[in-house]
């Protein structure tokens, strides 16, 4: 659990990020030293999706994921 003080602060360092990513990437993290590397590091290009190999949010084309399922 990331302290509150904490959180409050980060939400004050990264003001233009919208408030329901910063809330799913606090859900995501562990340490104030991921949740801030993983604010640090989104992207700018919309739309994003969580990446669960890299924690990490990243852009994309493909909104749907189709590339990542095999359709028979």
């Amino acid at each position: 659990m990331i302290p509150q003080e904490v959180v409050d602060g980060l939400k004050k360092r990264f003001l233009d990020i919208h408030p329901l990513i910063f809330h799913r990437s606090l859900e995501r993290t562990k340490t104030a030293g991921e949740l801030f590397d993983v604010l640090s590091s989104l992207p700018t290009e919309y739309p994003i999706i969580w990446d669960e190999e890299n924690k990490k949010w990243v852009s994309t084309k493909d909104l749907f994921q189709a590339k990542t399922f095999k359709f028979e």
